[in-house]
C-alpha cells in the first residue's frame, strides 16, 4: 500500500536525522537543569528521551500524519513529542510546585503563548494553557508543549518537544498503564472489572504517595526530642533500602548474595555526614534524596564482575589519605568485599570514582581523629611540635591500615578500634613527655600493637 511506502520513507528519513534530535534533547535537559533544578527548593531530576524509529512508525500510522502533511520534513517537524523531557519530583503535591516554578522562571513572551527565560531563549514553553490536563483515563497530568528555537546556518531551526512533570508514584503508575493497556498487543474487551482494578491500583498508589509525604513532612518538622533515636531509625531504613537494591542485582547476576549489611551501614553514615545532616529536617532531605538515587540505580545495569578503575593516579598530598587510598585501589579488584563496598559507594555518589574515594577517605580520617584526643598534645608541646606529632601519628595510622588491610577497618567497629588505639597512644605520649624525634618509633610500635580487630 502507498500508505506504508510513504510511512517507510518518512521513518527512514527520521533515522538519518535522529542523532540531531538526540543532541537537542541533551541540550534541553542541560538547560532545564540550569533553569529549574538549580532554582528548586526540592530535589528534582530531568530525564530526556528521543522517540525510537518503530514508535515513530506507529505514531504516524495511528495519527494519520501522512495525510495531514505533504513532505517528510513537514511530517517530522509536526510530531510534537519526538523529544520528551520529564521533570521528576518526589510527591504528587510537588507537581503543582514545579509547574508554578516554571511559570515563575519562564516569564518572558513575545506572543502570550510561548514563554522563555531570558538567559536561555532557545527553550520556549507553552504556558498559556490551563494545567494540569485531563487524560482519557480521567487522571490529571502536567504535560506542556515546547519549542526549541535556534539557527542552523542561515536557516531558522524550530523543533517541537514535550515536557511532563511527574512524581515517583505517577511515574510508576504511568509505566503500569503504558505496558498493560497501551503496549498490550492482545485484543481484549475493557470490562468493568479491568477498569475497577486499574482504578484501585491508582488509588492505592495515591495512598502510598500521601503516606510518604506525611512521613517526610513529619521528619522535617520534628523537634529535637528523641532526636538520636529517630536518626538511627532513618539510617536503618536507608541502609536496608540500599542493601535490598544491590542484593537483588547481585542475586540476578551472580546467583547468590553475600552478607554486606555493615557495608551499607558504613556508607549511610558517610552519606549523612558529607551532606551536613545535623537537624531532623536535614535527615529527611538526605533520606528522600537517597530514596530517589536508589530508585534510579534499581533501573540501571550494574555488573559485579567488572573491574573498578580510577580515572587518574591517586595522589592528594596527604600521606595518610594516599597510603589508605593506594591500599584500597590495590584491594578493590582482588577481594569481593572491598569490591562490593566501593561499587555501592561509587554508584551512590555523583562524582568520578577517584574524587568519590578521596572525599570518603577525608571523611574517614576525620572519623579517626574526632575522638582520639590529639588536641591533648598541645598541653605539653609547643604548637608546631604538637602539629608535627599529630602528622606523624596519622601517617603511621595509614601504615597500620595497610598492614591490616581488613574490610572491617571501614566499619563502625573497625573505626572504633583504630580510634581507641590512637587515643591510648596519645595518652601515653602525654604521660611520658618523650623526646619525639628520638623516641617516636617506640610509640609507633605501641600504636600498631594496640589495634585489636577481634
Amino acid at each position: 500500500m502507498d500508505i506504508f511506502s510513504h510511512v517507510d520513507d518518512v521513518v527512514n528519513y527520521y533515522e538519518k536525522i535522529q542523532q540531531r534530535y538526540a543532541d537537542i534533547a541533551e541540550e534541553l535537559k542541560q538547560m532545564l537543569d540550569k533553569i529549574v533544578v538549580a532554582n528548586s527548593e526540592y530535589t528534582l531530576a530531568v530525564t530526556s528521551r528521543v522517540k525510537e524509529a518503530e514508535s515513530m512508525r506507529e505514531k504516524l500510522i495511528r495519527n494519520s500524519y501522512y495525510r495531514l502533511h505533504s513532505s517528510r520534513e513537514e511530517i517530522i517537524s509536526n510530531v510534537q513529542d519526538i523529544i520528551g523531557l520529564r521533570i521528576e519530583c518526589k510527591f504528587t503535591e510537588d507537581e503543582h510546585y514545579v509547574y508554578s516554578l516554571l511559570e515563575k522562571l519562564f516569564y518572558r513572551t513575545d506572543d502570550q503563548i510561548y514563554f522563555y527565560n531570558e538567559k536561555y531563549p532557545k527553550i520556549r514553553l507553552k504556558l498559556s494553557e490551563r494545567q494540569p490536563l485531563k487524560q482519557k483515563n480521567g487522571f490529571d497530568i502536567y504535560k506542556i508543549d515546547g519549542r526549541y528555537e535556534d539557527k542552523d546556518g542561515e536557516k531558522e531551526l524550530r523543533v517541537n518537544f514535550e515536557v511532563q512533570i511527574k512524581s515517583m508514584v505517577n511515574m510508576f503508575w504511568g509505566e503500569i498503564e503504558h505496558r498493560i493497556i497501551y503496549k498490550n498487543p492482545s485484543y481484549f474487551m475493557v470490562e468493568q472489572q479491568v477498569i475497577e482494578s486499574m482504578a484501585s491500583i491508582r488509588e492505592n498508589l495515591s495512598l502510598v504517595d500521601r503516606q510518604l509525604h506525611k512521613l517526610y513532612r513529619r521528619y522535617k518538622r520534628e523537634d529535637t526530642s528523641k532526636l538520636h533515636y529517630r536518626k538511627e531509625n532513618i539510617e536503618a531504613i536507608l541502609s536496608k533500602l540500599i542493601h535490598d537494591t544491590f542484593a537483588r542485582k547481585m542475586k540476578n547476576e551472580l546467583g547468590f548474595v553475600v552478607q554486606f549489611k555493615d557495608t551499607c551501614d558504613s556508607i549511610v553514615d558517610y552519606i549523612f555526614v558529607v551532606n551536613n545532616a545535623a537537624q531532623m529536617e536535614d535527615y529527611g532531605r538526605v533520606m528522600m534524596d537517597s530514596f530517589f538515587i536508589a530508585g534510579n540505580i534499581s533501573k540501571q545495569e550494574i555488573s559485579f564482575r567488572e573491574s573498578i578503575s580510577l580515572e587518574r593516579e591517586f595522589n592528594t598530598g596527604d600521606a595518610f589519605v594516599d597510603t589508605v587510598g593506594v591500599t584500597i585501589q590495590r584491594l578493590i579488584n582482588v577481594d569481593f568485599n572491598w569490591h562490593l563496598f566501593f561499587i555501592i559507594l561509587f554508584e551512590l555518589e555523583r562524582g568520578s570514582n577517584v574524587d568519590d574515594l578521596e572525599a570518603f577517605l577525608r571523611y574517614y580520617k576525620g572519623k579517626l581523629t574526632a575522638n582520639a584526643g590529639l588536641s591533648r598534645l598541645e598541653e605539653i608541646y609547643p604548637p608546631e611540635e604538637a602539629k608535627k606529632i599529630k602528622t606523624d601519628l596519622m601517617n603511621e595510622m595509614g601504615y597500620v591500615f595497610r598492614r591490616n588491610a581488613d574490610i572491617t577497618l571501614l566499619y563502625t567497629e573497625g573505626i572504633r578500634a583504630l580510634t581507641k588505639a590512637l587515643k591510648k597512644t596519645v595518652n601515653n605520649i602525654v604521660k611520658d613527655k618523650p623526646d619525639w624525634g628520638k623516641e617516636k618509633s617506640i610509640y609507633f610500635l605501641y600504636l600498631n600493637n594496640s589495634v585489636n580487630l577481634d
